[in-house]
Order: structure tokens, then C-alpha cells, then sequence
């Protein structure tokens, strides 16, 4: 008992200066916050879609790996200091007395790592916003504030009956979409339309898994039969379950024979993890995806959607996944796709809906200055307590 409480007040107070050469360094660079990750491998992409943001906050940063993989891609990826601490003694060393927040883009287990420094404020950022179960776990209440896109976040937590402070949670829009072109007119009666498919992977949990890619042959054979150019962009994760691969596979085969046989530039594999998902929806005319984050994104464009529904819930699936109710649900089996594609590629009723959800969904800022919100909270995390009480100046 006399060991862990020794350990728990060294760590409650700020490390003192000294350390090793990476510590040294990171003295003489005063960061004001730093970024923590630690996730299975090939998840840099949750803190590659934040760096650009991190740096516009316009105050040093480091940014913490916990496993060694990351280091380099994300090193590649910004100008800030990428430190990989695999030890709490590392960790130590590396939380200099200048900081003052850390932001956090997962649930991963070794964030409890860093939380113990209650010096710290400590923000949750999530790395996407999707009606999945994973959005509303109940580890976002370790926090001390929740970023969150939009308003509907917040009721998710409610409807999973996870009960979190309203004061924790922070409105800041989702500045990942701020380049994604919006098309206000309704896109009816599409001949040659880009079809933007997105499958995400299996989940580490059957009652998480919302893949399609088991019935995608044949929605991919219709879309072709449509006239469709397929931009195919599967989850990083895909890989990881040798089923979804293969099919993932069998998917590939079918759009390079297309592109053989028709001239169409169907886009997938190495070419669409190239491009960006704010190029992948600006180049689309509309999307089919699978329940997760890209929905949200793809919102703010306010051209339709589809999603499947792979647990053939129906009714009950719109209660589960509210975003879903502003766009055209397919069944497992894919007994109303005529309908969906028809819906989605030539009458979309549900055009003027849309815009509502997105405001749920996204915020109501103006496009202009979207990114805004979220710098504007994230600057005030960093700006001592005392500053933002005292009086303004005469």
C-alpha cells in the first residue's frame, strides 16, 4: 500500500526537469498539450486526420506513441515532436511541467496511462462519429471533457443509458469535413453516377460487427449494371479477418473486369487508400456504406445515402441508428435494392430531411469558419483558469 501511494503522488505532481536527451529536448520545447495513442497496428489514420488541426491551434505540441510502429508514419505526418514512451518511467520523463492538456482520439486501454496525471486536463476526441456501440462507451466518462460533433452525439450516450455530466461534453463540429464540397441541389435522375462504397470491418464483437462485405458481390454487380463508377475504400482493419479479405478480393476482381470490358475508372486498393475520404466524397455522387463515422462525414456533403442493414433488424434498426433515418436502409439480403438504388440514384425524397440531421449531427456553424469551433474550445483547454475569470482589461 506504502509503495502505491508513493507511486500514485510522484505521478500526481508535475515531473521535475532532468531526464535523458528526449526529455531535455522537450523541456526546451515547452508543449502546452500533447496528443496520446496506443492502438493495434495500422490505426495511425485515427491521429493523421487530427494532426492538421493540432497544429493550428497554433501552440507546441508532442504527440505520444505507445507502441513503436507509429512512430515513424506519424512522424512523417507532422513538424511536432512524436515521442514513443513504451514505459510509465518514459511517460514520466516525457509530461514536462509546461503541459497542461492531453487529447485523446481512442478508448485504448493504456490511456488510463497518462489520465492518472490529474495535473492535466484530459480531452476525449474521438476519431469518427458513428451511431455504433463503440461511440457511446461508457470510458468516455474518465474524461475531463468530450469533444463531440454535434448534438445527436450527446443524446447517444442518453439512448445507451451511459449517463455522463452534461458539462463534460463540448459541441466542436467535426473539422475533418470543412473541405468537403456541399451540393444543395438534390442530384436526380443520375445516368453515369460515382458510387462511394465503404465497408467497415468486423468488429471485435459479433454485436459490433455491421460488414457488408459478405453481401457486396451482389450490390456491386447492380451497381455496375447501373452504369455506376465504384469508388471502393474498405476499412484499414479489413485485412485483419481473412473472410473479409477474400471477399474484399472477390470485389476487386469484379471492378477490374469491369474496367477491362467498360473503360469505367473504378477506384480501389492501394489507389483508394491514396486518396483522402474528403476526396473520395467530393469525387462521389452518392454513398452506400455500412453503420460507421464515414456516414457523419459524408452528411455534411448533403448528397443521399445508403446504409446497410446487416443485422436485419428493420424497424428496429432506425431506433439503433438514427442517421440512418435520413438515408435509404438495405436490407441483409438485398430484397429492396432496386428500390434503394432507385431512391438514392434517381427520386431521393429524402433531400430536404438531410439537412436537418446534419445540423444534429455536425453542428450549426458556418461553413466558412467550420474548423473554428473545435480551435476555439481546443485553446480554451490550454488557457489557465485564472486568465479566463479575470476581468478584461480597462
Amino acid at each position: 500500500a506504502g509503495a502505491v501511494a508513493l507511486d500514485l503522488a510522484r505521478r500526481r505532481f508535475r515531473p521535475s526537469s532532468g531526464g535523458g536527451p528526449v526529455a531535455r529536448a522537450l523541456h526546451r520545447h515547452q508543449p502546452e498539450f500533447l496528443l496520446h495513442f496506443s492502438a493495434p497496428p495500422g490505426s495511425e489514420y485515427q491521429v493523421t486526420m487530427w494532426l492538421p488541426y493540432l497544429e493550428r491551434i497554433g501552440r507546441p505540441f508532442l504527440v505520444m506513441v505507445r507502441e513503436p510502429e507509429f512512430l515513424a508514419p506519424i512522424a512523417a505526418a507532422t513538424g511536432a515532436p512524436v515521442v514513443y514512451c513504451p514505459t510509465l518511467r518514459a511517460m514520466d520523463e516525457a509530461l514536462v511541467p509546461s503541459l497542461r492538456t492531453a487529447f485523446y482520439v481512442n478508448h485504448g486501454a493504456k490511456n488510463s496511462h497518462c489520465i492518472r496525471f490529474t495535473q492535466l486536463t484530459h480531452v476525449q476526441l474521438h476519431h469518427g462519429d458513428s451511431d455504433k456501440a463503440p461511440s457511446a462507451n461508457p470510458v468516455s466518462g474518465i474524461f475531463d471533457r468530450i469533444f463531440v460533433a454535434g448534438p445527436a452525439a450527446i443524446d447517444r450516450y442518453a439512448r445507451a443509458g451511459v449517463r455522463i455530466p452534461a458539462d463534460k461534453f463540448v459541441v466542436v463540429g467535426r473539422p475533418q469535413v470543412e473541405s468537403i464540397e456541399v451540393r444543395r441541389e438534390p442530384a436526380r435522375g443520375l445516368a453515369q453516377p460515382t458510387v462511394l462504397y465503404t465497408p467497415t470491418w468486423t468488429g471485435h464483437h459479433a454485436d459490433a460487427d455491421y460488414c457488408s462485405l459478405p453481401v457486396a458481390e451482389g450490390l456491386l454487380r447492380r451497381l455496375l449494371e447501373r452504369g455506376a463508377t465504384v469508388i471502393l475504400r474498405a476499412h484499414p482493419y479489413t485485412a485483419q479477418n481473412p473472410a473479409s479479405a477474400r471477399q474484399l478480393g472477390r470485389l476487386t476482381e469484379l471492378l477490374v473486369a469491369d474496367r477491362a470490358r467498360t473503360g469505367r475508372q473504378h477506384v480501389f486498393g492501394a489507389a483508394a487508400r491514396e486518396l483522402s475520404l474528403t476526396e473520395c466524397v467530393n469525387r462521389s455522387d452518392v454513398l452506400v456504406s455500412d453503420v460507421s463515422g464515414v456516414i457523419s462525414d459524408y452528411l455534411y456533403s448533403g448528397k443521399p445515402y445508403a446504409v446497410t442493414d446487416m443485422g436485419d433488424e428493420g424497424d428496429r434498426f432506425v431506433e439503433r441508428f438514427p442517421l440512418a433515418g435520413s438515408g435509404y436502409v438495405l436490407r441483409r439480403d438485398l430484397s429492396n435494392l432496386d428500390d434503394v438504388l432507385t431512391a438514392l440514384l434517381d427520386t431521393d425524397p429524402l433531400a430536404q430531411a438531410r439537412w436537418a440531421t446534419r445540423r444534429r449531427y455536425l453542428g450549426d456553424f458556418p461553413a466558412e469558419s467550420y474548423a473554428e469551433a473545435f480551435l476555439a474550445a481546443a485553446r480554451r483547454e490550454l488557457t489557465p483558469a485564472q486568465e479566463l475569470t479575470a476581468p478584461a482589461p480597462a
